[in-house]
């Protein structure tokens, strides 16, 4: 079986009034590392203009390890992921991440939205999880 995602919660809020779902919008600040050396390879704080990053969770917006390490997360909670090389940028490695790189994130959620109605319905009518709709699932 393929290795998934290593989830660490690192900051937990008090109070969590409302966890992330798919089709959320979510507003995060994240650092990404190559897990072989350690560098930085994107800072939402050092290269967005200090600007977090609004992602749509569950649509493969973001890496597929993504998707799997941010859902039932808090505002105000901090998290760590470690995401295989299958759940990143696989054989292919993207910009300054080599082919084969397990990737690992810090992701501070700052902000959960509710995201456009049709990401929901098309995941709820999509029951083999293939993103492609079947006369039957129609």
């Amino acid at each position: 079986p393929a290795p998934d995602v290593k989830v660490e919660v690192l900051h937990k809020p008090f109070l969590c009034h409302r966890r992330t779902k798919w089709g959320d919008l979510m507003l995060v600040h994240y650092e990404g590392f190559l897990e072989r050396d350690g560098s930085m390879f994107h800072s939402t704080h050092k290269h967005n203009n200090g600007q977090p990053m609004w992602f749509t969770l569950g649509i493969r917006e973001a890496l597929k390890g993504w998707d799997r390490g941010l859902k039932d997360m808090c505002v105000g909670e901090k998290r760590k992921l470690t995401i295989p090389p299958a759940l990143a940028y696989g054989k292919e490695g993207k910009g300054k991440i080599p082919p084969e790189s397990t990737l690992i994130f810090n992701i501070d959620l700052l902000e959960i939205r509710n995201g456009p109605r049709s990401h929901e319905s098309f995941q709820e009518m999509d029951l083999n999880d293939d993103w492609k709709l079947s006369k039957q699932e129609v």
